[in-house]
């Protein structure tokens, strides 16, 4: 199907270069649209939305600033974010922007950690994506309601 001038202005925000220097889809071929939908899908089959995904990291990013950038111990977990200057744009388009939070949590019994930015709850929340794989901030959805009890 041809994309329409706006979504390849959408789709090339994600690119590395343009917004963040590794981009939001590392080494995913797939166009952004494709991405969101795959991962919709898994959700709904999770009975799981990406706002509720959202709402849980968010709630980690929360508890993190707690902390001042020291890791905050909340029992199964432990959280810790650091703050950097400036801020970034939303990919998508929107006249928004999100301050450079990136957030790492490790979940205890696992003994697994992954990290995200704020703007990637927003990416979840507002536009369902994940990130895509091979990106850095890639956050498998079945991953993270296993992960994060969402």
């Amino acid at each position: 199907m041809k994309k329409t001038p706006q979504e390849n202005i959408i789709h090339k925000n994600f690119l590395p270069g343009v917004i963040t220097k590794e981009g939001f889809l590392g080494d995913d071929p797939r166009h952004v649209h494709e991405i969101v939908n795959e991962d919709t899908r898994i959700l709904a089959r999770l009975n799981r939305t990406p706002e509720q995904v959202a709402d849980r990291l968010q709630f980690f990013i929360e508890q993190g600033k707690k902390g001042l950038e020291t890791k905050v111990d909340l029992g199964d977990y432990t959280v810790q974010i650091i703050w950097s200057r400036g801020l970034l744009p939303c990919p998508f388009e929107e006249p928004r922007l999100h301050h450079k939070i990136t957030c790492t949590v490790e979940v205890k019994d696992l003994n697994r950690t992954f990290k995200y930015s704020q703007l990637s709850v927003h990416m979840i929340r507002e536009h369902g994506f994940f990130g895509g794989r091979g990106s850095p901030f890639r956050l498998n959805p079945t991953e993270m309601v296993e992960l994060l009890g969402a």
